[in-house]
Parts: C-alpha cells; structure tokens; sequence
C-alpha cells in the first residue's frame, strides 16, 4: 500500500516538474495533489502515519459522532525486533472534554473502523487525550430569502418553456439561488 503511494506521488510530482520545466501547463486549474505532490507525506510519517489521508478521512473513519469532537494525532508504532514480527500500534486521539467518556465506549468500533481503513491491523489500543480539537469549517450556509413576487413571476416566465418536471424543478431551485443571493 506504501509503494502504491509513494508511486502515485513520484508520479504526480513528475507531472507537475515537466508541466513547470517546458513552461507548458495544461489550460485551466491544476489539481492541489499535482501541486503539493508528496511534500505532506513525510511529515506524517514522523507522526506515525503512512499518509496524509487517514487526517483527511477522519469524519469518513469514525463517523458523524466523533467526527468534530476527536482528531488523530499520532500513532505509536512499538519497537519490534525482526524475530517477533508485525505488531499493532496505539492511535493517539485528541479529545474534548466530556466526550471522552463515550468516546472509551465506543473504542473497540473506533478501532475495527481504522483498521478496516487501513485493510490490515493498525491498531490495537486507542490513547485518549482531552485536549482542544482544531475548528473545521463545516458551516452551512444561510438559508436562502424567500423570492420577490416580481422575482418569482420572472423566474416561472424563464421557465416556462421546459417540458421536463425534473428539468423544470431543478431550474426553479437553481433561479431561486440566483436570485435570493442577488
């Protein structure tokens, strides 16, 4: 799984190197992956992890309960000689406050989830520290003003000619954002 990535990055990073050597880009945006390439990935070996993407995924990993009250920060490898072999590290979780104690409930899920993300097992042990998490902007935006009547009569007018209920529906919501953001 490492050599895939790291495969993936060499290649990315390729990409961006002959895109920056010929002074010819393709037209339009470049994707931030191109861009940064592997620089992320070292930094997150020295906090134990194998990439950048168990940090992107958190909320995906452990779900909308844990998503904004916990974050990884680092996995605890243990020291191993190469007679006993592979064994499984201590992912050590910022928490805050009183969540920690459900989060102790739900440490075996927690730890089925990560290793079912990794494909391997990872992690045997969760270490909790109640510490601050890190604000994520998972904002919403605010809803929408209701239409003027002249608004709402312009729009039904434009739309008028869609035979489509689907089609007509979808460009109703669309002309009402528009419009109420206007």
């Amino acid at each position: 799984m490492k050599k895939e990535q790291d495969k993936e990055s060499r290649i990315s990073d390729q990409r961006f190197r002959n895109a920056a050597n010929t002074g010819f880009r393709k037209k339009g945006a470049v994707q931030l992956r191109d861009v940064i390439g592997s620089t992320l990935t070292p930094l997150c070996r020295k906090q134990g992890f194998a990439s950048s993407d168990i940090l992107r995924y958190w909320g995906e990993i452990v779900g909308p309960q844990f998503a904004d009250c916990t974050e990884p920060e680092r996995i605890r490898w243990p020291r191993r000689n190469e007679a006993e072999g592979f064994r499984p590290g201590t992912l050590v979780l910022h928490c805050e406050g009183a969540q920690s104690v459900f989060l102790q409930h739900e440490q075996a899920t927690i730890i089925q989830r990560v290793n079912a993300y990794f494909g391997y097992p990872a992690v045997d042990r969760i270490q909790i520290l109640q510490r601050p998490v890190n604000a994520r902007s998972s904002r919403r935006p605010d809803p929408l003003r209701p239409l003027t009547v002249v608004e709402a009569d312009t729009l039904e007018h434009q739309i008028e000619g869609v035979t489509d209920d689907k089609m007509a529906a979808a460009l109703r919501r669309l002309g009402h954002a528009v419009l109420a953001r206007n």
